[in-house]
């Protein structure tokens, strides 16, 4: 299942560009969310999943709180925050949503 992925108040994802996030439903029956690169849009309250993985680092996506509101609305069981830690964004973003969301956060730094 494809949803929308665009930036509503930034020019690196544009709407007209057509790119998405999947749900992914697995055999067992739970459904998993990649959101993509995207800010929080309209289309992500509709969004029916379990697990959903959501970018929080800020500035080419949403922001660890625009990321755990949007997530808040559609109330995922597990919240997997990223794009954080590398090019843009910090630790302290992906602890920033596991403050504010009111489900279960993971949250794994990669080792390098």
């Amino acid at each position: 299942e494809a949803v929308p992925a665009y930036n509503s108040g930034k020019v690196f994802h544009p709407k007209q560009n057509g790119w998405v996030g999947y749900v992914l439903t697995l055999s067992t029956g739970q459904r998993i969310y990649h959101s993509g690169d995207t800010d929080a849009i309209p289309e992500m309250e509709h969004v029916k999943t379990d697990v959903a993985l959501m970018p929080c680092g800020g500035t080419y996506t949403m922001t660890a709180t625009e990321m755990a509101a949007a997530a808040n609305r559609f109330k995922p069981a597990i919240l997997i925050p990223m794009h954080w830690g590398d090019i843009v964004g910090a630790q302290a973003d992906a602890a920033a949503v596991a403050k504010a969301f009111t489900g279960k956060t993971v949250i794994k730094a990669v080792e390098r």
